[in-house]
């Protein structure tokens, strides 16, 4: 799926792609939540971005950053949307798997959902698809960890996903369940931990996309998900 170019909002100026992709891939991943009683301290994320980029050029930085091509996908702590503790290595069953980062206020993901049934629909049972919900891209109210300013989509709008930033686990797999429902139909979705340490393991990006082999090994990434390439990349 070709996506349109547009830049990022607020700023006007692009800082040279160097600095862009120091931003991105320099940040230290993020400290577990603190549990205080009943309160979570949440980890506090720089804006991935430091100034507006093209969709091209975040695809360039996305492509780029996380687990690659090559190398074992690590292990992440996941729940099911029930919030029960899962086993991504259990649910595979020794297949190949395509894996999917989306959130409810990720615009693109959700007009890329469309892409991932009909691959999970080609695929078949020679692999698993599954989404992995992680932060949400374009909370209400709340600073987007893409630019760290507050930015709805105007899709969001028509979509009617005006939703701030989970702040405790019942709050994300409550927005998960919703995305389940309305958008990702018959798809396997698991939701990442409070502390975003699977957001940040897969590069920090909402709508990456991994085929990874029988092995564990991942064949290929993008940095918006491109189901032509994962398909690719899966029957070679």
């Amino acid at each position: 799926m070709q996506l349109a170019s547009r830049p990022f909002p607020s700023m006007q100026t692009k800082l040279p792609f160097l600095v862009l992709f120091a931003a991105a891939c320099s940040v230290p991943s993020p400290t577990p939540a603190i549990i205080t009683g009943a309160a979570e301290v949440l980890p506090a994320h720089q804006p991935v971005f430091a100034q507006p980029v093209s969709m091209a050029e975040a695809k360039v930085v996305f492509d780029a950053a996380g687990v690659q091509p090559g190398e074992r996908l690590p292990k992440l702590a996941l729940r099911s949307l029930d919030g029960s503790l899962v086993d991504l290595e259990t649910m595979r069953a020794g297949r190949p798997m395509v894996l999917v980062t989306c959130s409810l206020t990720c615009n693109v993901a959700r007009r890329q959902q469309r892409e991932v049934a009909a691959l999970q629909q080609r695929l078949g049972e020679r692999a698993f698809v599954v989404m992995i919900y992680t932060i949400d891209a374009h909370p209400r109210s709340d600073a987007c960890p893409y630019t760290g300013v507050e930015w709805v989509p105007q899709q969001n709008e028509s979509d009617d996903v005006l939703v701030r930033q989970p702040k405790t686990i019942e709050e994300r797999l409550a927005l998960a369940r919703r995305y389940a429902e309305s958008w990702a139909k018959g798809t396997n979705l698991l939701v990442d931990a409070m502390n975003d340490a699977g957001w940040v393991a897969l590069g920090r990006a909402p709508n990456v996309g991994l085929a990874i082999g029988a092995d564990g090994i991942v064949l290929a990434r993008t940095g918006w998900f491109d189901g032509t390439v994962i398909e690719a990349a899966l029957v070679r």
